[in-house]
């Protein structure tokens, strides 16, 4: 039986935001990205999203400090490296 171990990799996502979503994050609605502040199509990707500011490159509901999943747009969600959108 072979284990393997996930290795969770956190990123701030001010880093990845545009400069319009930067500015626009007090008043982020739900159907918009959390990465270009645009409005999101059908059937968005997400993002784990913590409470220090950085998303994470895990979808399990056990992690501390999560803040939930945040919408990303399929453009968006293509520029993210490794695996961070669900």
């Amino acid at each position: 039986m072979t284990t393997t171990i996930q290795r969770i990799i956190e990123i701030p996502i001010q880093e990845l935001q545009s400069i319009d979503a930067k500015n626009n994050w007090a008043n982020y609605k739900e159907n918009q990205c959390c990465l270009c502040g645009k409005k999101v199509g059908k059937n968005p990707m997400y993002v784990h999203y913590l409470t220090n500011g950085n998303i994470v490159s895990y979808s399990g509901n056990d992690i501390i400090n999560s803040q939930g999943f945040f919408p990303v747009g399929k453009e968006c969600a293509k520029k993210l490296v490794i695996q961070f959108a669900f």
